[in-house]
């Protein structure tokens, strides 16, 4: 490990898809260019992520069963079952880390293992759950995830007891709590001018990640969409087509937002990133959340209770009637959805006033 005499900062985040990493890293960049130094802890996806970028530390974290059409506690529980141990590991590694780092700042995203080291220093967690959308969820579609829920509860209880500031960002202009910072959606760095789907006819990007769920899906809609006059551009982490009639095939993109600038709407999961970056884009969303996952399902009723765009909640069998009904329902919904998101007011700043938060109570 390098001697370090700046500023500094141990971020923990974890590695499930790249979307908690992707939001972390313009946060980490501008603590960077004021000085700070950085150590990212992680695994899978987000030490993949961070190796080039920053000081990493590999640790171990939770696998989720990968042909699995649904989210399942229970499977997850199944698949953990030596993670205590290994988490033991992961505390031995940070701690050693911040005996010799001595970082002036814990930073998570959204791993409960920072709130057992350092106590002495300002932590702060930097998550998209939202409880005052639970509850409204909860309100309206009286479907609770109880086990989900109370995971998350305990995160949140563990870090008020430590005083930690919980960092939330949204697409509904929330005001901030007593207890919890909202900010506006932290993006990356938004082009300025972006042509790259110029040549197509009203192009829809459709981006499902590179699960079983999200190529299960993406294999019913290469049936479905030649059936629509739109061209549709498809980035996926492990389908690649051959181009035919209106379906065009890229290489999945660490930063996509030319493309989603350039869309006129987007096909996607439930991840908070890309229905944010679509909202301050003023791109219509069709969102496909995983099923039985709290964050997607309430991440994709958020954008449809700000008539951001049309969700829907896909069981198995999967209907090929049912997938090209919504997505016709989208396609002659875009005008109206986009006239909505003309009159909203969703802005790229959030990341600014992340780091804002972080220097004012560090």
């Amino acid at each position: 490990m390098k001697k370090h005499s700046q500023k500094k900062v141990l971020a923990i985040i974890t590695g499930i898809g790249y979307g908690h990493s992707i939001r972390q890293i313009p946060i980490l960049e501008k603590l960077k260019s004021k000085g700070y130094d950085i150590i990212v802890a992680g695994y899978a996806n987000s030490h993949e992520y961070f190796q080039h970028k920053f000081e990493t530390l590999e640790i171990y974290g939770p696998k989720f069963p990968e042909r699995k059409f649904n989210f399942s506690p229970f499977q997850v529980f199944l698949k953990n079952l030596t993670l205590p141990i290994k988490q033991l590991i992961n505390m031995f590694k940070l701690k050693k880390v911040v005996r010799i780092f001595q970082p002036d700042i814990i930073l998570t995203d959204f791993e409960p293992i920072a709130f057992s080291i350092a106590k002495d220093k300002p932590h702060f967690l930097i998550f998209n759950f939202d409880p005052e959308l639970y509850k409204e969820y909860l309100k309206d579609r009286k479907k609770p995830f109880k086990l989900q829920y109370q995971y998350i509860k305990s995160i949140y209880k563990k870090a008020s007891k430590l005083n930690s500031q919980i960092i939330v960002p949204s697409i509904s202009n929330r005001k901030s709590t007593e207890k919890i910072h909202y900010v506006n959606p932290i993006i990356r760095e938004i082009p300025k001018k972006a042509t790259v789907l110029d040549k197509y006819k009203d192009p829809i990007l459709v981006s499902l990640g590179g699960s079983y769920f999200g190529s299960e899906i993406l294999d019913r809609l290469l049936h479905i969409l030649p059936k629509f006059e739109n061209d549709f551009i498809i980035s996926s982490y492990k389908t690649i087509g051959k181009q035919q009639k209106n379906l065009h095939f890229i290489p999945f993109k660490e930063n996509f937002l030319d493309y989603i600038k350039s869309s006129k709407g987007v096909i996607c999961f439930g991840g908070h990133n890309t229905i944010s970056e679509a909202a301050v884009l003023k791109k219509p969303v069709l969102v496909f959340p995983v099923p039985n996952y709290i964050e997607q399902t309430l991440n994709a009723y958020e954008a449809e209770k700000n008539d951001f765009g049309i969700s829907k909640i896909l069981k198995h069998p999967l209907d090929d009637k049912e997938i090209f009904s919504v997505v016709n329902e989208f396609l002659s919904s875009l005008s109206s959805i986009e006239k909505n998101l003309q009159k909203s007011n969703v802005e790229d700043n959030g990341a600014d006033q992340a780091v804002q938060i972080i220097i004012n109570n560090s």
